[in-house]
């Protein structure tokens, strides 16, 4: 597995949003309410990008094309079976970013 770090810790606040390409697609790295997510940048049921979608309450993103809620902490739409793909983030140093395989 390879590092690749995403952000500096010291770069991110609440509202903070990255477009990033990854293992063959893009991504999302978001905070909100403190904590730090990164998510597909696609909507999974119609494929709308999300990285302008507007946040609802402090953990829901809308997807700004239809309307459906994600929850951020799992990925689930609401109302719906469809999920965003995510991956997990590792700390390391000052940064923050993820293992990809080598």
């Amino acid at each position: 597995m390879v590092y690749r770090e995403l952000a500096k810790l010291h770069q991110l606040y609440d509202g903070y949003r990255q477009r990033v390409h990854l293992a063959g697609g893009e991504w999302l790295l978001l905070q909100e309410a403190g904590k730090l997510y990164l998510i597909g940048n696609r909507c999974p049921h119609r494929g709308a990008p999300l990285h302008n979608a507007s946040l609802v309450g402090e953990c829901s993103l809308r997807c700004p094309q239809h309307g459906l809620l994600f929850d951020l902490r799992t990925g689930l739409a609401q109302g719906c079976p469809d999920r965003l793909p995510y991956l997990p983030l590792v700390y390391e140093g000052n940064g923050v970013g993820v293992y990809l395989p080598g």
